[in-house]
């Protein structure tokens, strides 16, 4: 493909088409769309996780994860449109640091957890978890499409305000996001998740300048 087609693609992923839409635009098939954009995802969960202040112990290291994004689990994801295909709820942690929205996904936290410390109990002191649930300002269950708000916010009234409305504001573009994406295996959820990430902390800016600059950093890998 030449680097005039793939700036091409590039412009209209960051315009957030669809492949369908961004094939039928460019005139490259649905497969080979399908192909960069998922290599352009990979590159940008890098990036995203080069900025992400350090996770609490037991958090998947990036190889760990980039090779179940490799594997092609099917395992699907708790979607509320496709409830009778779950398995196991994805659950993710979101926080903000330094004027920006990190996520985690939390395997060894359960809807049960979530709803019981959301309830004010501590029944997550007895598994071990509290540390790790205390760096989020919200946890999402995706299989109910339910954001749970953990209070844990900044003590000054305007910045706690602030975190508040960014975890809100990025809960609603991911919702939105994701609800188009019908059926998703978990690994393609992990992929879409990090997009959010990254598209809500860069919405002020011109996201196809911020690809070019991200892909010399992270050069896509076309073998």
């Amino acid at each position: 493909m030449s680097e005039r087609k793939f700036k091409e693609i590039l412009k209209l992923f960051s315009e957030d088409l669809t492949a369908t839409q961004i094939a039928n635009i460019s005139g490259v098939s649905r497969v080979t769309i399908n192909s960069y954009l998922k290599k352009i995802r990979l590159q940008i969960v890098k990036y995203c996780e080069s900025l992400q202040p350090e996770t609490a112990s037991g958090a998947a290291s990036w190889p760990h994860r980039a090779n179940s994004l490799h594997q092609g689990y099917d395992t699907a994801v708790a979607v509320k449109t496709d409830v009778d295909r779950i398995i196991k709820p994805v659950i993710f942690g979101i926080y903000k640091q330094d004027n920006k929205v990190f996520t985690e996904i939390l395997p060894d936290v359960s809807r049960s957890m979530i709803q019981a410390i959301a309830r004010g109990r501590s029944v997550l002191e007895t598994v071990g978890s509290a540390e790790r649930i205390r760096r989020f300002n919200g946890v999402v269950d995706l299989g109910q499409y339910r954001l749970y708000h953990l209070g844990n916010h900044h003590h000054d009234v305007d910045a706690g305000k602030t975190t508040l409305d960014d975890v809100d504001g990025f809960w609603g573009l991911t919702k939105h996001r994701l609800a188009k994406f019908k059926g998703l295996n978990r690994n393609t959820a992990y992929l879409h998740l990090k997009e959010c990430e990254f598209r809500y902390n860069y919405r002020h800016e011109e996201l196809y300048t911020v690809l070019l600059n991200l892909l010399k950093t992270f050069p896509l890998n076309l073998s």
